[in-house]
């Protein structure tokens, strides 16, 4: 009896295992098969395989493709995450895959291009996931799911991107761009996937600034030429790139409006005018600094570039020309005593050994005071004897500093009433002008922009392209 019970407790054990495992076989054997089974009732997603889907996923990112904009970002991430389609299995059963088509279809709203994001092949690979006839065998259904995994990611990150930092990073694509913009890295990308409610991520990165939103329903709702939409879209663009500015006190200047403006906690303390660079090769850089120090009756250490091409021609026209406008000569250093005795037609660009400098004083091309901050393109803000160009509505006129309209009240606004204050005042008053460098302390952010439409009294106020970087970006975002 004993032997009898046994055997058929051990048959009873062995049926009831076979049982087990069948039941088990019938089941999908990862995740994103499970909840795609659920939801479509496609037998074929039963069939997935855990083991084989991470091959043909590791398989698929190790070939060589242009399709990926941040295909190292996207080796690392999967790798990471054992080579599994995380975004299908979280965001396809909750159907906020179809919030990320939505948002893609207004993409014009912003100014970008669809063509950009792959939009209708996502919405293919999206849509073909509950569709028989797409997935009709186990080869098919890996390499479905695995190419709208992958351009998922891709969507989502390059969406993610542009309007958090902007589509196009500037100082690749603009001259003279000098501003530190934030751009996305690894972390960055691996955290926009590894978002946990994309609806409420796609709704929180939305730009929400005012200008933003006055030039996007004006984009919206007009019918406008190329050349204004080309303006409204490059300055959606320039909002979108991030970079630091200092709430607490700053000196703006954006230079198609030849405008400066000092801000303080955030609010407008002083205004005034300013002369840029020309649109010859003189355009005044795009930057952020800070300025440490102020020259008060400073001295202009000529540039050879305008010593060359201007200084010298004044000098061969008229002999008392440097005389007058109280610049020395120098050679090899040392000052030449008797520059009105040198033959100038004997010189021109090539073979001139002499360089300049103009002495403090009325005449002075940097009038009676210049702000200093450092940066590689040698400019700064400074005063000009030449006062009848701020009377001009176009102001880019100089050979890339920025004339200052106010210079004794830009000092007040970022020094404020003291010691320092009065010193500035009193040597710009001197009859005897002695060059003298005054410290800055705490030093002030200084920032040079470039924006063709700005917002004043809620409405949009636009600004000539002076150097026609509107159009320059209108074809980077196509």
């Amino acid at each position: 009896m004993d032997n009898y019970l046994r055997s058929y407790l051990l048959l009873f054990f062995a049926f009831l295992l076979c049982c087990i495992c069948l039941t088990q076989c019938g089941r999908p054997s990862t995740p994103v098969g499970e909840a795609l089974f659920k939801i479509t009732k496609n037998k074929v997603y039963k069939e997935l395989n855990n083991d084989s889907l991470k091959r043909y996923l590791q398989s698929y990112l190790t070939r060589p493709s242009s399709k990926f904009k941040n295909p190292n970002y996207l080796r690392n991430f999967y790798a990471e995450n054992d080579y599994q389609p995380i975004l299908l299995t979280k965001f396809y059963p909750d159907s906020s895959l179809f919030s990320l088509i939505d948002y893609l279809e207004q993409l014009e709203e912003h100014g970008l291009s669809k063509s950009n994001y792959r939009l209708n092949e996502l919405k293919e690979l999206i849509n073909g996931l509950g569709g028989k006839d797409t997935v009709k065998n186990l080869t098919a259904v890996y390499n479905h799911l695995i190419e709208a995994e992958l351009l998922i990611a891709e969507s989502l990150t390059n969406y993610s991107f542009a309007l958090q930092y902007g589509q196009v990073n500037p100082r690749r694509i603009l001259n003279r761009y000098y501003i530190p913009v934030k751009r996305p890295d690894s972390l960055v990308f691996k955290n926009v996937l590894l978002t946990a409610n994309l609806k409420h991520y796609l709704d929180s990165i939305q730009p929400n600034a005012k200008l933003y939103k006055r030039l996007q329903e004006r984009l919206r709702k007009s019918r406008e030429t190329k050349e204004n939409r080309s303006t409204l879209i490059a300055n959606m663009e320039r909002l979108r790139w991030k970079y630091t500015k200092d709430s607490t006190g700053m000196v703006y200047v954006n230079i198609p409006a030849f405008e400066l403006n000092v801000i303080k906690d955030e609010q407008l303390i002083s205004k005034m005018k300013v002369v840029v660079g020309k649109a010859d090769g003189h355009e005044t850089p795009m930057l952020s600094s800070m300025i440490h120090s102020v020259q008060v009756n400073p001295v202009w250490h000529i540039p050879t570039s305008i010593a060359t091409k201007e200084i010298l021609v004044q000098a061969q026209a008229d002999k008392f020309y440097l005389a007058n406008h109280g610049i020395d000569v120098y050679y090899k250093g040392e000052k030449h005593e008797n520059a009105d005795s040198i033959e100038w037609s004997g010189y021109n660009k090539e073979n001139l050994p002499y360089t300049f400098k103009q002495r403090p004083g009325n005449t002075n091309s940097l009038g009676l005071i210049k702000f200093l901050f450092k940066n590689g393109s040698s400019v700064y803000l400074h005063d000009t004897p030449v006062k009848a160009t701020f009377n001009r509505s176009m102001r880019a006129a100089s050979h890339g500093c920025v004339r200052v309209e106010q210079p004794l009240n830009l000092a007040l606004a970022i020094f404020g009433e003291g010691e320092k204050y009065n010193t500035i005042k009193e040597e710009m008053g001197s009859v005897d002008p002695v060059a003298r460098t005054i410290k800055l302390k705490p030093q002030v952010q200084v920032i040079l922009d470039y924006f063709t439409c700005t917002e004043q009294a809620g409405k949009l106020v636009f600004y000539q392209d002076i150097y026609k970087q509107d159009s320059i970006l209108y074809r980077a975002l196509k």
